[in-house]
């Protein structure tokens, strides 16, 4: 029985969600189920992004999905399966807004009627029902990390750039910082620990990993971080971590 959730951030235009399938609660058979599942007030609505994002896929999955769209926003894709076939507004590289119109709900793929398959993959699939209740899920500076990984960050930070080392970020610390980007520093030790810091906040990094090399997957992080972090605009996304400025202000706090 579909069961109606009241929403922060809607999927659906209508504004109605009613939840058919939870997160690995389908069935016995499903257990694995990666998502939530939704229908509408209305047989085919039109779909939502929760999020301003960059979009970074649009296609057909074989495997099941169907016409599915993902968008990332701060290293954390929002993924929206089973769309009508020829209903995608949006392509590869757009920026859309919160609120925006990507698609129409169809039944494209595996599935037995129309319906918005809605989910969240984070370092792999997580539970996608957070990101529809929170008023920001998707703001990385505000949420929650780890005291102690802020510190080990910071220590990295201070011992890579000759600073003092004691866990606490100030105007000394921040006098060593560097100009990194893909042509400065770009293989320089502190690289690493922003690699490490960047991934405990929900980066994907990518296939290389930690790898202690300011490459174009580092780059594309970079600009992400400073459009919906910093936010910068225009030309300052840019990907180039600047000397005691903006992205490294931001990303020591200060």
């Amino acid at each position: 029985m579909a069961t109606k959730l009241q929403v922060k951030n809607k999927i659906l235009k209508s504004g109605i969600h009613y939840l058919t399938s939870d997160y690995k609660t389908r069935n016995e058979s499903r257990s694995t189920h990666n998502g939530m599942d939704f229908v509408g007030s209305v047989k085919q609505d039109e779909i939502l992004s929760i999020a301003d994002g960059e979009v970074v896929f649009t296609g057909y999955d074989s495997g099941g999905g169907g016409y599915w769209i993902s968008i990332k926003t701060n290293g954390i894709e929002h993924r929206y399966f089973h769309l009508a076939n020829g209903t995608t507004k949006v392509k590869k590289g757009d920026y859309v807004k919160k609120g925006d119109v990507i698609a129409t709900m169809g039944k494209t793929g595996n599935a037995t009627g129309y319906n918005v398959h809605f989910a969240i993959y984070k370092n792999g699939y997580v539970d996608p029902k957070p990101y529809l209740m929170n008023d920001d899920p998707f703001n990385l500076y505000n949420c929650h990390v780890d005291d102690d990984d802020f510190t080990t960050f910071v220590k990295g930070v201070q011992s890579t750039l000759n600073a003092n080392i004691d866990g606490l970020p100030g105007p000394e610390t921040l006098s060593k910082t560097i100009t990194i980007s893909r042509t400065i520093n770009n293989n320089h030790p502190v690289i690493k620990v922003l690699q490490v810091y960047l991934k405990t906040l929900g980066y994907d990094l990518g296939s290389y990993g930690v790898d202690g090399r300011y490459g174009p997957v580092m780059e594309k992080i970079i600009k992400e971080y400073q459009k919906n972090v910093v936010g910068l605009k225009g030309n300052l996304v840019d990907g180039i971590i600047t000397a005691k400025r903006y992205t490294w202000k931001k990303l020591l706090k200060l």
